[in-house]
């Protein structure tokens, strides 16, 4: 299943960069900004659809492959034009099946249809 959702990205420096940032006691701080910077909404959001994913996964396990793709990327823009997604969070499965909301009972349905549930195993 892929996942075109849009997500707040944090960028990190190279390790021996970040260990300078953090000794000099910066990086949490610079870390802190950047997450600051994007609307609250899309926070709870983002929040909120990794505990959901991570349910999905738990629940599936290895009969499940989930993958998120950011709409903005090259691919993400790809994908919400060869799929016709104009809201997200937007689910594909198998490569065929779209669905688009927040409704899980939905989303669970068209799974139940195509992944046997693995008991979290």
């Amino acid at each position: 299943m892929e996942v075109l959702a849009l997500m707040p990205t944090d960028f990190f420096h190279c390790s021996h960069c970040e260990q300078l940032f953090d000794t000099a006691g910066i990086g949490a701080a610079v870390h802190r900004e950047i997450q600051a910077a994007y609307p609250p909404e899309m926070l709870k959001d983002a929040e909120r659809l990794a505990t959901w994913l991570g349910n999905l996964s738990a629940r599936y396990g290895k009969q499940l492959h989930i993958r998120v793709v950011d709409p903005q990327s090259p691919e993400g823009f790809f994908k919400s034009l060869r799929y016709w997604v104009r809201r997200y969070p937007a689910f594909i499965i198998n490569r065929r099946t779209k669905y688009t909301g927040w409704e899980p009972d939905a989303l669970e349905r068209l799974l139940a249809d195509v992944v046997p549930s693995s008991g979290g195993a």
